[in-house]
């Protein structure tokens, strides 16, 4: 008897895996239009654990990673193992929907402030 292609390619439920390419996961979209999000911004859940029902597989995977603590975009997409690009978009649609909350980390062009530094070095010379 032959082997059907589920069996051969060894998937026998609804799963595709990593047979699926990124842009189906993110509906054809590349993510020209996301927010702030740098593979160092900090993503948080912040919907109630009962949304996760709501949600596809892969939004919820992210969902739940950030629940407890929060995740970067990078760390997210080494749970995931979907490209960095694909867990923006992901994120990107999380936010928009009200489900996570992120922050970025401060531009490299904001340096400190140079009265601060001032500051901080006449109180250490005062010492």
């Amino acid at each position: 008897m032959s082997e059907g292609p589920d069996e051969v390619w060894g998937y026998e439920d609804d799963d595709p895996g990593p047979l699926v390419r990124p842009f189906a996961l993110t509906r054809g979209r590349a993510g020209r239009e996301l927010q702030d999000l740098d593979i160092l911004t900090l993503v948080i859940s912040v919907g109630y654990d009962s949304d996760v029902n709501k949600l596809d597989r892969e939004y919820a995977e992210i969902f739940q990673l950030c629940r407890h603590r929060p995740l970067s975009i990078v760390e997210i997409a080494a749970h995931t193992k979907l490209l960095m690009v694909t867990v923006k978009v992901l994120v990107g649609d999380l936010i928009a929907a009200g489900y996570v909350i992120f922050r970025s980390p401060p531009r490299a062009d904001a340096g400190p402030d140079p009265e601060l530094l001032q500051a901080v070095l006449d109180g250490i010379r005062n010492l």
